[in-house]
């Protein structure tokens, strides 16, 4: 039990490396999941609607002719109109800002020379000025509209009888064809063999377990080296091996410490996964007990493998700066290859075997024979998978242990190894 406590008032002292590695990366990837989870929310949508452009209309004709109103009505099928002041301040800070993403200029005596135009008395056509904000692709297409709206009056202005031609009647007859237009692209559902596993909790709950595989990765090996090699010091080692406890007994609580704090982290990330989809709106259709339950068993599974990680670290004698070193390029190395990061379709041969190397695919894997999705979405829910894949996840733990027990003994049975040479007495 002292073991214990002393293992518990490390990782206090220690714990900045639990606030970088654990609050601010967990932190980076639950944001990545919010929007993994806004997108699935909207995933059940019948028709595509883009984001509406933000368009400002300015009237110096005095809405001759009823120009500047029928242009806003025209523009605000598809887009928003905003208000903005005329002058240049204002126009330029609308810009510059992004606050609107068009700025539709009519200027002086536009009705009048439109006229003309339509009536063949001048070959050159009135334009109407436009700024498009330099950060928006709404705009550029709210402008070509703004041409089309020109065409489009034109054209009708032209069609009535030479006794009807109004500029105020050809614009009533574009608006009232372009009211009835459909301009939502239709969605099209895929059929599914098991549509259970077609619901939106399932794959933002999955995306969101995955996520957790790089913080652990990184904080789990590091604490528990801290741990270890604090216990593995030469000065605190001769005292330990001085008292009647056992060397066994001793790892033990060692390891059961950093468990329990790794069954602690794994709880809190199931919580605040459940408090995203909540927060945005996610459906927890499909979820069960028992996916939710095999998901968890997953998470503490590649946790546990990355407490034997960082048990192998300590017992093989690294120091601080290279663990760091280490964890950090075997976690970015396991993210990348996972599936996690890239779709596995989008991942090249040599990546994907690489990654079945590595316990990050497996864990993924796991998740996904769970809900059925991803690797598994041509097999379905498949418990005999996923039982395979969490195995392999925690033989890559046992053979940390192994190997962290081998090293460790071997530096108990060759001291020289691990202490000096010569012994000081003390004065």
């Amino acid at each position: 039990m002292n073991t214990c406590k002393a293992a518990m008032c490390i990782l206090k002292a220690r714990k900045l490396y639990v606030i970088i590695y654990l609050v601010l990366i967990g932190t980076m990837m639950f944001s990545l999941s919010w929007q993994i989870m806004r997108g699935s929310s909207a995933a059940g949508a019948s028709t595509y609607e883009p984001k509406p452009a933000r368009i400002a209309v300015i009237d110096r004709d005095n809405n001759a002719e009823h120009v500047t109103e029928s242009l806003r009505s025209y523009l605000a099928l598809d887009g928003e109109i905003v208000d903005i002041d005329d002058d240049s301040v204002s126009l330029q800070q609308a810009v510059a800002s992004n606050y609107v993403d068009l700025i539709a200029i009519v200027p002086e005596g536009f009705a009048e020379h439109y006229l003309q135009y339509a009536d063949g008395g001048t070959d050159t056509q009135p334009t109407i000025d436009t700024v498009v904000s330099y950060a928006s692709g709404a705009g550029s297409l709210a402008q070509l509209e703004v041409n089309e709206f020109l065409s489009l009056t034109r054209t009708s202005y032209l069609g009535l009888p030479q006794s009807q031609r109004e500029l105020g009647t050809a614009m009533t007859t574009v608006l009232n064809v372009a009211d009835t237009k459909q301009s939502h692209i239709a969605v099209v559902p895929s059929s599914s063999k098991d549509e259970n596993t077609a619901t939106l909790g399932s794959p933002a709950f999955a995306s969101t377990i995955k996520t957790g595989l790089y913080p652990l990765l990184l904080v789990m090996p590091v604490c528990t080296f801290l741990v270890v090699s604090t216990f593995n010091d030469s000065e605190i080692r001769r005292r330990l091996y001085s008292s009647p406890a056992r060397t066994v007994s001793l790892e033990a609580q060692q390891m059961l410490t950093c468990g329990a704090f790794g069954l602690l982290v794994c709880v809190a990330y199931t919580a605040v996964t459940f408090l995203l989809m909540m927060l945005a709106r996610v459906s927890l259709d499909g979820l069960t007990i028992m996916n939710v339950g095999l998901s968890f068993v997953s998470l503490l599974t590649y946790t546990f493998m990355a407490i034997a990680c960082g048990f192998l670290l300590g017992s093989a004698g690294f120091n601080e700066m290279a663990t760091n070193g280490f964890v950090n390029v075997f976690a970015l190395l396991v993210m990348f290859t996972s599936g996690m990061a890239f779709p596995v379709d989008m991942m090249p041969d040599p990546m994907i075997t690489i990654g079945k190397l590595l316990p990050g695919w497996w864990f993924c894997t796991s998740i996904d024979q769970v809900f059925g999705i991803g690797t598994a979405a041509s097999t379905g829910v498949n418990i005999g998978l996923w039982a395979s894949s969490i195995g392999l996840v925690a033989l890559f733990g046992v053979t940390f242990i192994c190997l962290g027990l081998t090293f460790g003994r071997i530096r108990r049975t060759r001291p020289t190894l691990a202490s000096p040479a010569t012994t000081q007495l003390a004065k």
